[in-house]
């Protein structure tokens, strides 16, 4: 029997503790905030999405192709049905949604956290809060964790725990209240490991221009294009969300990574938003020419004839842009100038200055290169120690695919100890 030593309390650490525990070792959870689990209660909007049925390739990022082949065979090894049938061998069921996400059937976050830590306390695991690591002293065989925790009466206390294996699962950087506080890459650093930059990822983009405040909380179908330096380097649609900053929603989330690598490397980003996805491209040219001929709808204000194809402030945004006055009708205006309008609600163009910090990202790009760890995530750099979750280089887009890859990666690490 092993002593397992678990730092930090989100969904890889107490999987890595639970498949610990069921190999009949002794295992502690370290977690510095005054609660385990607080990330998972905020995922999926507090309905928890544990994970995706849908092909998981192309779904997740990593620094070099052969560190996402590494992620994919972790997939493989540990993928959504046996995330499924984990959840369900403690009594938790799930449901599968049109897009593949998989729910806990009540859709509580909060019973997902339920089920985790009623098995933690099944399998006699130790938990103890408000604990932060301030070293790592490793022997030829194990090592120590050197702690201050806090006690009930609020003093604190400076604790060495004695450790056969130590599995560190501190989260990245985002969403910081949650306990991802950036700890987990300055212990791996202590240890030897190299840490690629983390940025915010699943986060939403600054962009410049001072219409903005004036088109904030417009939702639109649209579909959005991410430009490097001009090169269209991805693509996503659904529900863009308009701010006073920028732009939002799962879309512009999706690919927020990829831009915020491009920004740190000083390089020009754009957004490409098409608001008349309902438009199909074969149509366009025929589209702009039909409404813009005056013989239709010359009476109409330019206004209202944008009004009738995506929202009215974006409506009144465009006309503001090309000059058009709130009066001024098609006629008036000429059939130039409302193709002009038209064309642009294709391929609405704004730069991106920047993301919005790590408090707003729910994941983060970066971490520990997978080629640090091997295919168990034992430390390649100190033995019996092992790094597992959102520490590691490698992060998913949204639906399910982060939260896949916590689960996967404490498993494979708690059910490698021997």
């Amino acid at each position: 029997m092993c002593n397992v030593i678990v730092v930090g309390g989100g969904a890889s650490g107490l999987t890595a503790a639970i498949f610990a525990g069921r190999n009949g070792h002794r295992v502690t959870i370290l977690e510095h905030k005054d609660r385990v689990g607080k990330k998972i209660l905020m995922t999926g909007n507090g309905k928890c999405n544990l994970s995706n049925m849908s092909d998981f390739h192309g779904k997740y990022y990593s620094s070099d192709k052969k560190s996402l082949q590494r992620i994919y065979d972790t997939l493989v090894s540990f993928g959504a049905d046996d995330t499924r049938a984990f959840f369900e061998g403690m009594g938790l069921y799930t449901r599968e949604k049109k897009d593949g996400g998989v729910y806990p059937v009540s859709e509580q976050a909060s019973v997902v956290l339920d089920v985790l830590r009623c098995e933690c306390d099944r399998l006699g695991i130790q938990t103890i809060t408000g604990c932060e690591v301030c070293g790592i002293n490793p022997r030829k065989k194990g090592g120590s964790v050197s702690c201050v925790c806090e006690e009930k009466n609020g003093e604190k206390e400076q604790i060495v725990f004695s450790y056969d294996k130590l599995i560190l699962a501190a989260g990245g950087r985002a969403a910081p209240g949650s306990g991802s506080d950036g700890s987990g890459y300055r212990i791996a650093q202590s240890l030897g490991h190299s840490v690629i930059k983390p940025l915010p990822a699943l986060v939403q983009l600054r962009c410049e221009g001072g219409f903005f405040k004036s088109v904030s909380g417009v939702r639109a179908q649209a579909g959005i294009t991410l430009y490097i330096e001009d090169k269209a380097s991805a693509f996503d649609k659904g529900e863009l969300q308009l701010t006073d900053y920028g732009i939002s929603g799962i879309p512009v989330f999706q690919f927020s990574r990829v831009a915020a690598r491009a920004l740190d490397m000083g390089k020009a980003c754009e957004a490409g938003i098409d608001f008349l996805t309902f438009v199909r491209e074969a149509d366009r040219d025929c589209f702009v020419r039909s409404n813009a001929d005056d013989a239709v709808f010359g009476y109409k204000t330019v206004q209202e004839l944008l009004s009738g194809m995506v929202h009215k402030k974006v409506a009144v945004m465009i006309c503001k842009k090309h000059k058009i006055g709130a009066n001024v009708t098609v006629a008036q205006s000429g059939k130039r100038a409302v193709a002009g309008c038209i064309e642009e609600l294709f391929d609405f163009r704004v730069k991106i200055v920047g993301t919005n910090p790590f408090e707003n990202a729910q994941v983060c790009s970066g971490g520990v290169p997978l080629g640090e760890v091997n295919r168990c995530f034992e430390s390649n750099l100190c033995r019996d120690v092992y790094l597992i979750g959102e520490l590691l280089d490698c992060d998913g887009i949204c639906g399910g695919y982060n939260l896949q890859w916590a689960w996967a990666t404490g498993a494979i690490a708690g059910g490698s100890i021997r």
